[in-house]
């Protein structure tokens, strides 16, 4: 079991070196996570590889078990605006949030018309515009060439630890 400053040291390490942020903000992770779950539901299923990655985000920005564990099971039904205007913080991170909602959508190997459609209704519903949206897409895009590059470099002759590029 870890313990809250296990937890707590997990979060802030999270948080400064894949976000640049001085310290977690508090409380907007329950918002935030359930948001990327209603983001990841946008093709009507959220796959087990998407919910075991919102969950795995959620839990190394140093979440409590409790969240943890009712992100397990959430249904992703509730309105994202309404989820989102509950908390200041998680509203102010629109595009963060749009952006790793696309990470989250892809998790399950695709990121599909469906969820893409999802993004952009929900990205409207936010006041993010379609041409953020494309840039976000792009960035992801992007990022995800970089890593395999960096791995190829890191591992020329591959590992025996290494996914292959269908995530098995």
């Amino acid at each position: 079991m870890t313990t809250d400053a296990t937890r707590q040291i997990i979060g802030q390490w999270v948080y400064k070196y894949t976000l640049n942020f001085k310290q977690p903000p508090q409380g907007a992770i329950e918002a935030f996570a359930k948001s990327l779950l209603i983001a990841a539901k946008g093709d009507s299923v959220i796959s087990q590889a998407e919910r075991d990655w919102v969950v795995g985000l959620t839990a190394a920005k140093g979440a409590s078990e409790e969240l943890i564990e009712k992100l397990k099971n959430y249904a992703a039904d509730e309105d994202i605006e309404q989820v989102l205007s509950k908390d200041s913080i998680a509203d102010g991170a629109r595009e963060a949030l749009l952006y790793t909602a696309i990470e989250a959508s892809a998790a399950d190997g695709e990121y599909n018309d469906g969820e893409k459609a999802s993004v952009r209704k929900i990205a409207a519903k936010l006041g993010v515009s379609e041409d953020v949206v494309k840039q976000l897409e792009a960035h992801y895009e992007e990022e995800k060439a970089l890593f395999k590059k960096k791995i190829k470099t890191l591992y020329p002759n591959g590992h025996a630890s290494l996914y292959d590029d269908n995530g098995n």
